[in-house]
């Protein structure tokens, strides 16, 4: 396995998110599905996998239903909507877009920096998430 087989380049609230959140979108179908568990499996695993942070269409993204035309129109936030929710949530974690760490590194900068105030203000999911059990 290569160094670019274990770098996972994804958008950042499906990598701050996927951790903390366990909602059944398989709706969106099987494929979404598969990539969504791969996601939170790399996500969980406090591995040395790398992920980068990146701006715009990512890997689950391109198998999702609700993406037209390269962007993002899910009812609850279109692209114009989740760029400013990626934006607000790189600013909170220190991060900007291309960075890259492990999963380990995340992790722990997740433990420093998390529920993060977007997480208390913006964020449509927080009664159902777990990042909340961090404080």
């Amino acid at each position: 396995m290569t160094q670019e087989d274990k770098l996972f380049r994804w958008r950042p609230h499906h990598i701050y998110c996927e951790q903390f959140l366990d909602i059944d979108l398989s709706d969106r179908g099987e494929e979404y599905s598969r990539v969504e568990q791969k996601m939170r499996r790399i996500m969980k695993s406090g591995s040395d996998d790398i992920i980068e942070f990146t701006k715009g269409i990512d890997e689950l993204c391109l198998t999702c239903p609700l993406r037209k035309d390269d962007r993002c129109n899910s009812p609850e936030g279109d692209e114009v909507e989740v760029l400013k929710w990626d934006g607000i949530l790189m600013k909170g974690l220190g991060l900007s877009y291309g960075d890259r760490m492990s999963v380990r590194e995340f992790e722990a900068l997740t433990r420093k920096k998390s529920p993060l105030e977007f997480c208390r203000t913006r964020c449509k999911a927080k009664d159902i998430c777990l990042v909340f059990e961090l404080e």
